[in-house]
């Protein structure tokens, strides 16, 4: 007798992000998801290296989830492979996991909540009302597309009628969309199906205006996953030395509900020349191989018995507290500045000046930023007595506000930092916030005891006085 096909729906898109707290908030407070616990242990160790194909893999994971049934938002934030940016010319065309959409209940309010948060469509709104949708960019850069309409002909039921978010597609742009198709294919268990996803005219949307392309659209259970080669703009190939783990949609990730249906899976993927990181791991009532194909993609394929499992692996509602956190430790410090916020931001985006006002000897730039020196992607080094720190700049909101981490030199993790700027009539308040984690236990303490009075004295010694006398002439 021949096995039934199984065909799996899509449960999982996840990403690479730079600045969990800041992304998960994005996606929480800006669409209406819902926070779902997380996992720190369970993504580090030889384990996570194996299924994920990274060397010394180490990352805290959140999860989210919306009205989609059996279907999570993963967020991961590496330590370990560090993260490259994305390029800043990224584009919707260019190779990779490029787009996820998302049906909103109220349109005007999700616009209205990623306002507050920073967030404005990129091209404005198209269609009318009741068919509007608009398209921005994550904290991560990835394109969202908000729709008003929803494009399932015959939305499936919901497990959380009050969740004003469901996921309803993901893009892959691809080189090649014959092989795309094969390879996803496979995996699904049958072929794209026609369904109008999108027309000629939302490509300005993320802004391609005009563009030309050819796309299949396949429908795994209530997600869209569609696959795109663009021929008018042609998109740039991977970036040089692209690994998962950098900034971006990481995979997605296709479910079934028993071992049996996902060695179905499985076999399916392998037959059709997909490579596995490793064999498939097992633990208990579920299970996980992440594949890729000639083309570089990574598909996961996971299998997860109903019961626990779900709460436990992040595909119900958790309480934000229930979940690990990267950064544990948190300094702040703010000082009034008798300076203009264009002199302040101007002082700030001199790295190499950091040495007269913030206690290090030398300083200097040793990777310019990838359209502006000192701009995001600008590499710091800063030496001094106790050693040696290179910091990256991940995100500027001019004169507003500095965001940057630490890759190198320092013993904690899951550092983050951010200098924001706010004008107080003819003087700026400035605003730092520095969260890490220690590398050790007791570590992370002593390190916020230490630095919490030398960012005091940073800002009220060094900068305050340093600025206001550039100000001054002196």
């Amino acid at each position: 007798m021949n096995q039934t096909t199984y065909c799996p729906p899509l449960n999982q898109i996840a990403f690479s992000v730079v600045d969990l707290r800041r992304t998960e908030a994005w996606f929480r407070e800006g669409l209406g998801f819902l926070p779902a616990g997380g996992a720190m242990a369970l993504m580090t160790g030889p384990v996570a290296t194996r299924v994920q194909g990274l060397p010394a893999a180490a990352s805290c994971a959140w999860w989210l989830v919306g009205r989609n049934p059996w279907f999570q938002l993963e967020l991961f934030q590496f330590r370990r492979p560090i993260a490259k940016l994305m390029p800043p010319d990224f584009r919707p065309c260019d190779t990779g996991y490029t787009r996820i959409g998302v049906h909103v209940a109220d349109f005007d309010a999700a616009l209205a909540n990623l306002t507050r948060l920073g967030t404005v469509p990129l091209a404005g709104v198209l269609g009318e009302r009741g068919r509007r949708r608009a398209c921005a960019r994550n904290p991560d850069g990835v394109y969202v597309e908000i729709m008003e309409d929803d494009p399932l002909a015959q939305p499936p039921g919901s497990e959380r009628a009050g969740c004003p978010a469901a996921v309803r597609s993901v893009t892959l742009s691809t080189p090649n969309l014959d092989a795309s198709v094969a390879y996803l294919t496979a995996i699904n268990g049958h072929g794209p199906e026609e369904i109008a996803l999108h027309a000629p005219e939302h490509e300005a949307l993320s802004g391609l205006p005009g563009a030309r392309c050819k796309r299949a659209v396949f429908r795994s259970g209530d997600i869209l996953v569609e696959v795109v080669e663009y021929l008018d703009p042609v998109g740039k190939p991977w970036p040089p030395g692209y690994r998962i783990c950098d900034q971006g949609i990481l995979n997605i990730a296709y479910g079934a509900r028993s071992k049996r249906d996902h060695t179905q899976v499985v076999a399916r993927a392998k037959a059709f020349g997909a490579r596995p990181n490793w064999r498939p791991f097992h633990l208990g009532r579920a299970g996980v191989v992440y594949f890729n194909d000639a083309l570089g993609f990574s598909v996961e394929v996971l299998w997860m018995a109903p019961g626990a499992s779900d709460r436990r692996y992040g595909f119900e509602p958790l309480p934000r507290d229930k979940r690990p956190q990267p950064d544990t430790q948190c300094i702040e410090a703010t000082v009034r500045i008798a300076a203009p916020v264009a002199k302040v931001w101007e002082v700030l985006c001199d790295h190499e000046a950091m040495s007269q006002w913030a206690g290090f000897e030398r300083v200097s730039v040793v990777k310019a930023g990838s359209t502006d020196r000192n701009g995001v992607g600008a590499e710091r080094l800063m030496s001094g007595s106790l050693g040696a720190v290179v910091e990256q700049i991940v995100g500027v909101e001019p004169r507003q506000s500095i965001r940057y981490r630490a890759i190198e030199g320092v013993p904690f993790n899951y550092h983050r930092g951010e200098i924001r700027l706010c004008a107080q009539g003819d003087e700026t308040e400035v605003s730092w916030r520095i969260g890490f984690r220690g590398k050790a236990p007791g570590l992370g303490t002593l390190l916020r005891a230490g630095m919490q009075p030398m960012l005091m004295r940073t800002l009220e010694r060094g900068l305050k006085p340093y600025v206001e006398g550039a100000a001054a002439g002196r």
